[in-house]
Parts: C-alpha cells; sequence; structure tokens
C-alpha cells in the first residue's frame, strides 16, 4: 500500500507539467501572428496576331482526280483467222493509219475473189437482158407483120369461098396459122413487157452482189489493223500464231489529244462552279501528278450524272498545257480556283477554332466572331500566275469574310488550347504592362 502511495507521489507532478507544457504550446500557436494571403494572379497568353485587311482574294478547292482520256478505243478482230505479226508494243505511242497487228488474210482474199467473179456474171446477166429486150422489140415487129398478114389471108380465103371458088379447109387452114401468129405475138409482146421486171430484179442482184463484194474488200482491210487517232498503246493481249474470232480484243489504247483529269467537286461548292460556268466565267487550275508533273487545268463541264454514294460531282478538266506527257490513271492533287470574292480575310489555319470561329484582341482580352468559311487561297495576291505552272506554291490560307471584324483588328494566329471570350492574352514581341 504504502508502495502504491509512493508511484502516485511521483507520478502525479510528472502528469501536471506535460499538461502545463501543452497548453503553452497550443496558445502560442493559437497566439501567433497571421500571414497574409497571397493574391492568384491570372495567367496572361501569348498570341501571335495578324491585322484585319479585308480585300479581294481568289477562293481554290482543293481536289484529287486522276488522269484519263476522253477517247480509248479497243480494237477487236473481225475475223476468224491466225495472227500473223504484232507491229506494236505495250507503252509505244502511235500515229493515226499506223500499223498495229496483222492478221491471215487468205481466207479474205478468196472470198473477196469469189464475190467479184458473182458480180462479175450478175453485170454480164443485165447485158444480155438488155440484148435481149433489143431482140425482142425487133422480132415483135416482124411478128406482128406475119400476124397482118396472116389475118390477109384468112380474109382472102373468105372471100373465094364467097365466090365457090375455094373450099372451107382452105378458110381453116389460114385461121390456124393466124391462130398460132396471135400467140406468137402475144408472147413476144409478153417479153418485150416483162423487160423492166427481169432488169429490176438484176439490179437487185447487182447491188447485193456489190455489198458482198464491199464487205469481202472490208475484211481484206481488216487484216491488218491501224490505229485510228494518233494515240498510246495501254496493253496488246494478242500474239503471232493465236487464233482469233470476231471480237477478240487484240490492242488497246487512248487518244493522247483528248487526256482530260477527273475530279470529284463536292456538293458545298457546286453552286458557285455551276454559276461560274454557266455565265462563261473561265475556271482553271493549277495540279501536279504523282510524279511531281505540273499541269496547268480548264474546268470545262461537269458531269452528266453523279455516282451513288458519293458526296460531289465529277468536274472534267481539259489539260492546258502539261510539262510533258502524262499517263493515264495517274492521281492528280489539284487546286481549283473559283471567282474572286470581296471584303474578305486570308488567314494561317492556326486562326480558326472549330468549323466557324476566330478571335480578336480587345484591351488585351480575347473577342469572338463567326465567320463564313469562303475556301482557301494560295496567298495574298488577287490574281496568281496560272500560267507559270514551275512557281512553287506557298501553303494555302483559309479564306473567311465576318461583318463583325472591321480593318486593323489584330486576329489570333495562335492556336489556344483553351481559347473562350475574354480570355487574357498578349501580343508576342510586345511586353506586358
Amino acid at each position: 500500500m504504502q508502495n502504491g502511495r509512493s508511484v502516485l507521489k511521483k507520478t502525479v507532478p510528472l502528469l501536471l507539467i506535460l499538461g502545463l507544457a501543452t497548453g503553452g504550446a497550443i496558445l502560442l500557436v493559437a497566439t501567433k501572428p497571421q500571414a497574409p494571403a497571397p493574391e492568384s494572379e491570372e495567367k496572361v497568353w501569348v498570341v501571335a496576331t495578324q491585322s484585319a485587311t479585308p480585300a479581294r482574294h481568289v477562293p481554290v478547292i482543293t481536289l484529287y482526280g486522276r488522269i484519263e482520256s476522253a477517247r480509248s478505243s479497243r480494237l477487236t478482230s473481225s475475223l476468224s483467222t491466225e495472227v500473223i505479226d504484232i507491229l506494236s508494243e505495250e507503252g509505244e505511242r502511235v500515229s493515226k493509219g499506223q500499223p498495229l497487228v496483222r492478221l491471215d488474210e487468205r481466207d479474205a482474199q478468196l472470198r473477196l475473189k469469189q464475190r467479184s467473179a458473182e458480180l462479175a456474171e450478175i453485170r454480164a446477166l443485165i447485158t444480155s437482158e438488155k440484148s435481149r429486150f433489143d431482140s425482142d422489140q425487133h422480132i415483135l415487129k416482124s411478128e406482128r407483120r406475119l400476124q397482118a398478114l396472116a389475118q390477109q389471108e384468112v380474109e382472102r380465103a373468105q372471100r373465094l369461098k364467097a365466090g365457090k371458088l375455094a373450099a372451107q379447109a382452105r378458110i381453116d387452114e389460114a385461121q390456124q396459122v393466124k391462130l398460132r401468129q396471135d400467140i406468137a405475138v402475144a408472147q413476144r409482146q409478153l417479153a418485150v413487157q416483162d423487160h423492166e421486171a427481169r432488169l429490176a430484179r438484176l439490179q437487185a442482184q447487182l447491188k447485193k452482189a456489190e455489198s458482198l463484194q464491199a464487205f469481202a474488200e472490208l475484211d481484206v482491210e481488216r487484216s491488218l489493223l491501224r490505229a485510228p487517232f494518233d494515240a498510246r498503246i495501254t496493253q496488246v493481249p494478242a500474239s503471232p500464231g493465236n487464233r482469233t474470232r470476231p471480237g477478240d480484243v487484240l490492242v488497246e489504247l487512248y487518244a493522247l489529244d483528248a487526256l482530260q483529269v477527273r475530279a470529284q467537286i463536292p456538293n458545298a461548292k457546286l453552286a458557285a462552279v455551276e454559276t461560274a460556268l454557266n455565265s462563261g466565267h473561265p475556271l482553271t487550275a493549277r495540279a501536279h501528278t504523282g510524279t511531281q508533273q505540273r499541269l496547268a487545268l480548264q474546268l470545262t463541264h461537269l458531269a452528266g450524272d453523279i455516282k451513288p454514294g458519293r458526296g460531289g460531282r465529277d468536274g472534267l478538266f481539259e489539260l492546258k498545257a502539261p510539262a510533258t506527257d502524262p499517263a493515264i490513271g495517274d492521281i492528280v492533287s489539284l487546286q481549283l480556283q473559283l471567282p474572286a470574292v470581296n471584303d474578305s480575310l486570308a488567314l494561317p489555319r492556326e486562326a480558326l477554332y472549330g468549323n466557324d470561329r476566330i478571335y480578336t484582341i480587345h484591351d488585351g482580352r480575347l473577342k469572338g466572331h463567326r465567320v463564313d468559311r469562303l475556301g482557301e487561297t494560295l496567298d495574298n495576291s488577287t490574281t496568281p500566275p496560272l500560267e507559270n505552272t514551275q512557281t512553287t506554291t506557298t501553303a494555302n490560307r483559309l479564306l473567311v469574310r465576318s461583318t463583325s471584324i472591321v480593318p486593323g483588328d489584330l486576329i489570333v494566329t495562335t492556336q489556344l488550347p483553351n481559347a473562350i471570350e475574354g480570355l487574357k492574352v498578349r501580343v508576342r514581341g510586345v511586353s506586358a504592362p
């Protein structure tokens, strides 16, 4: 019991001292002077700007097309014969009328000789018919004189009988001669009258024979396939020794003077393009191929139909001045120039937020503006030199227009990640106040 009291006497003073120390520390912390809270400073974003200078600019549309030819041919065999020789190669340029493929013409020559013989036979029959007609006319005159004499003989016999100087048998004989002569005259007259029908029939046979001979001559000509126009050959499926049938493709080629570029024009730009074409405004384009050939093009007309599932209508561009001879099928990137528009702004792509919004700076803060997108433009010039296709083009700039922007406004050309109206900014290169 005495030990417990001794421990309690030692513990109580220690606890009292610990409590006083803790209370003093709390009091010191509670009564220490408070430091003023730091003021938060608004962040200022540094941006690049461009002064608003509305002017007349030429909108351009970037399109992708394909070189093709308005005239391409697949030369086929008209004969059932054998290929003798191939006179052209794939990729070769050929002139109009140049021989390309030679076929075996012996069968065609034999048919031509046969048709010529048939034609000669018909002509001989026509000559014979004309001679026969002349002869029938001459004989008919003689037959009619004999008919008249026979009639006179009948009349003489009848007078003699009336005078009891001749028997009835003589009258009967004279009448028989007269009847036979009447039949002869009728037959000869029918032959003369039928001449026109016989001649017409022979003339029809002559035309038929002439047509068959012409077909035979064509077969002989078609045994040598020639280029129908100045062209480049794309394929030669034929080979010497092959047996061809009518309709088999022997050569494929396309016209060199009918090259064009087909490119799809978006629906959003079709109205402007059609208006320009209908008003006679020439729509030109710069282009370069996949092999970096530079081309000068002009839109001549639009395709007559719209393909299903496509977002536009094909435009057909005429090649005005190709640097070299392009090949069909080559992919072309082209920039079609639309009629110039007034009071438009040419801006870098970084100036556009979303699809139709840009910002200007007023009193150090952003101010938003809605704009109408007019397309793109090659540079700030109003009339880019299309003729000089060797000139290196600058990067395309957006072409927009807005009624709320006045000349001299500073347009932000830096793409900010959190741009909102009222955001504090500073122009790059200008010190903060």
